[in-house]
């Protein structure tokens, strides 16, 4: 089976890899020179050199949110960083790079090719695609696609009322690279979520005063820089003046937005059977993956707040499963059900398991895998001043350790 693999990020190799130990022919197509997807770090903002958008969602100088420990691929660990666990974007591209060599993909990628549609034919997938290079499009036919260009595509920016007004700073998270850009200013950071409260804390180094716009309660018991202040959702804007919902105001030099992105698949043609919704959800697709319409079409870690490179995995293996059993996957069964949303949030061990039933016969992700992501979550809210400089260590395969100087963190 010949199978066209769109996206060379963490879940495009996850895919290539399982595709080529299952006998299956993966074709990857890449908009850029190298691997990495989002790790991709450029200083650069707006378009490049092929007058396409700069998708870099990454700080250079911020550590991970998850240590190393949650971020690497089955049977293939970190190397020679036993004494780290959270590290840099360079660290993981390079990680990402090692990986593409080791399990040979790279003699399967087409790099600086942008695949411009994707259409369904009676027996066939036709996708065509423009090398950037030669500025010559080429069309080739596949029995299956496997889409995995990643949700961080769009910036999706709120409608405030006075905000294309605003006459100050005003940037997307997505375009934020520098700290130092800020220096003695008041900015208004919008949104709470990890890149959020990470921009927060690194813009605060230099900052005059940052104001965290957000609703989350358990953030206000967490002990930030203390020029952050935390505040409610933005009412409106007049000027560079910030008109809260708690009927406060601020005047403020800067906005980054740190409110998300919408899905782009643009290259999906009507004949594909997907709609994507509000931005936020592609329908119709079973757990998050398979096309109901067209089953021989499967979306790859179009997934939030997860483990990304276990899961991803997880779900290329549940795919290629089930193409595998159903050859060509020409028509959907009844057990398929549409998904609503792509947030795993709490549910995300029971919606590993699903994949893994015992039915499916595929190998579960380990137990202890979710036990650290929860600790995780606990050190960051217990230690958040502090969580980055942790160690991850393992004690065997049911359990493990946190440090912090040396000692170990109990929960």
């Amino acid at each position: 089976m010949r199978i066209a693999i769109i996206g060379a990020g963490v879940s495009g190799l996850a895919s290539a890899r399982r595709c080529l130990e299952n006998g299956f022919e993966p074709v990857v197509y890449e908009r850029s020179k190298i691997v990495g997807g989002t790790w991709i770090y450029d200083e650069r903002i707006g378009l490049d050199e092929f007058g396409l958008p700069i998708h870099t969602s990454i700080y250079q100088n911020l550590k991970t949110n998850l240590p190393k420990e949650l971020m690497d691929y089955p049977n293939f660990p970190y190397k020679d960083l036993d004494d780290v666990s959270f590290l840099r974007p360079r660290q993981v591209l390079e990680y990402i790079e090692q990986f593409t060599e080791h399990f040979g993909l790279k003699k399967h990628i087409r790099f600086c090719n942008f695949v411009t549609s994707v259409e369904k034919s009676e027996n066939a997938w036709q996708v065509i695609a423009e090398d950037l290079l030669t500025k010559m499009s080429h069309t080739e036919y596949y029995d299956a696609v496997m889409v995995c260009n990643g949700h961080l595509t769009l910036p999706s920016v709120p409608q405030i009322q006075g905000l294309d007004k605003f006459t100050g700073v005003h940037i997307h998270s997505h375009d934020y690279r520098a700290p130092i850009k800020f220096k003695n200013m008041n900015v208004l950071v919008i949104g709470a979520g990890p890149s959020g409260v990470d921009i927060s804390m690194d813009v605060g180094k230099f900052a005059n005063q940052v104001y965290l716009s957000h609703h989350r309660p358990k953030l206000l018991e967490i002990k930030f820089l203390n020029n952050i202040v935390h505040k409610p959702d933005v009412e409106y804007f007049s000027g560079k003046s910030v008109f809260f919902k708690d009927q406060t105001v601020q005047t403020v030099d800067a906005i980054i937005h740190c409110t998300g992105f919408n899905i782009g698949l643009p290259f999906l043609k009507p004949s594909c059977g997907i709609n994507v919704v509000d931005g936020k959800l592609i329908t119709p697709l079973h757990k998050s993956i398979i096309n109901i319409n067209n089953p021989s079409m499967g979306f790859i870690g179009f997934l939030y707040n997860t483990l990304v490179n276990r899961v991803f995995d997880l779900q290329v293996r549940y795919y290629l499963e089930y193409l595998r059993k159903n050859h060509f996957a020409g028509e959907a069964a009844d057990w398929m059900s549409a998904t609503s949303t792509h947030t795993a949030g709490n549910n995300l061990s029971n919606y590993c398991k699903s994949l893994a039933s015992e039915e499916i016969k595929i190998e579960p992700i380990p137990r202890i895998i979710f036990e650290m992501y929860k600790g995780c979550q606990e050190l960051r809210h217990k230690y958040f001043q502090t969580y980055h400089t942790a160690v991850f260590r393992t004690v065997d395969s049911d359990s493990y350790l946190i440090e912090i100087d040396g000692q170990n963190c109990k929960f």
